[in-house]
């Protein structure tokens, strides 16, 4: 089935479920999370009939580690722009708790200093068939595959050092939990542990890169998520090595997630959310109309915390 039949049918799915859930019960919100699951389903049984045959045989590496290893980032402001200071924030934080790793901030002209992403990606994303999104998925793999270490988007906010439980895996992702909005979506990108040579990294990317030799844009915006869950339930090899990895819920990097970041700022429920987990989700997008006097968001963006 090609890509725009699998769209087609995905959209009419859906629009034929949220329908009968609009009939029964007056609100077709209601049957969103239901059809969310069935797209999620959907495509990951396109991209394992249609992408993984053809990554079967990565040859597995020895796993090694760069002495320091380094934590990722990216960020790159479009003309006339300047970095939301925010994200200034959280990138601050990131160079407060690196700990023993290097602490790299990429954008589009340095990137190329440390990766080889093949042509066909640039060319893509250069002529705006690849967005900023799905790019940086396919850098973070870049990255990690041929450097190791640990990806974190620039919007996290660090609270500590990154568990040795954490760092001793040879690979290691956040799996959804019951705070997402989107079920379907698996696991969580934005934070990525990965040894140079992890087999799991190296697939994951060669997936990926099979998938955009071939789609001119993307599918769904869980795309990269969804393709990991077609690797670990579908590959024999990275089945058994997702076993092994430390099966830990996202939820606890959400804790300023959704209405919680722009809600009114409060000192006791701030360290609750801190002991959380060792840092947590933001976004530099602020709902339009939004007053953040006093609120979680403003904290951060001033750097008061």
């Amino acid at each position: 089935m090609s890509s725009r039949c699998i769209k087609l049918r995905i959209k009419l799915c859906t629009w034929v479920l949220r329908f009968a859930g609009w009939l029964q019960s007056g609100d077709m919100r209601r049957n969103k999370p239901k059809t969310e699951l069935m797209k999620g389903e959907m495509l990951t049984h396109y991209f394992a009939k249609t992408y993984l045959p053809k990554i079967n045989t990565i040859e597995k590496q020895e796993i090694t580690t760069e002495t320091p290893e380094t934590i990722w980032q990216f960020w790159d402001n479009p003309a006339g722009r300047t970095t939301p200071e925010i994200v200034k924030t959280c990138l601050a934080t990131t160079e407060q708790y690196k700990g023993n790793f290097n602490h790299v901030v990429l954008n589009n002209a340095t990137m190329e200093h440390y990766t080889d992403l093949p042509d066909f990606v640039m060319d893509k994303f250069r002529k705006g068939r690849i967005d900023y999104t799905h790019f940086s998925d396919l850098l973070r793999l870049n990255l990690l595959k041929n450097h190791g270490g640990i990806w974190l988007d620039a919007t996290a906010y660090m609270t500590n050092f990154t568990p040795k439980e954490i760092t001793n895996q040879d690979f290691f992702v956040f799996l959804t939990g019951k705070k997402t909005g989107f079920p379907y979506s698996y696991m969580q990108n934005c934070f990525i542990r990965a040894k140079k040579g992890s087999a799991l990294c190296a697939m994951w990317y060669a997936l990926c890169l099979e998938l955009w030799k071939n789609e001119t844009k993307y599918l769904d915006y869980f795309q990269h998520q969804l393709l990991f869950r077609v690797l670990v339930e579908h590959n024999p090899d990275a089945k058994k090595l997702f076993a092994r990895m430390p099966h830990v819920s996202e939820d606890e990097i959400h804790g300023l997630v959704g209405e919680k970041l722009f809600s009114t700022f409060d000192t006791e429920e701030w360290e609750k959310i801190k002991r959380q987990s060792f840092f947590q989700k933001t976004t530099y997008k602020v709902p339009g109309g939004t007053d953040i006097s006093g609120t979680y968001f403003q904290k951060l963006d001033e750097g008061n915390l």
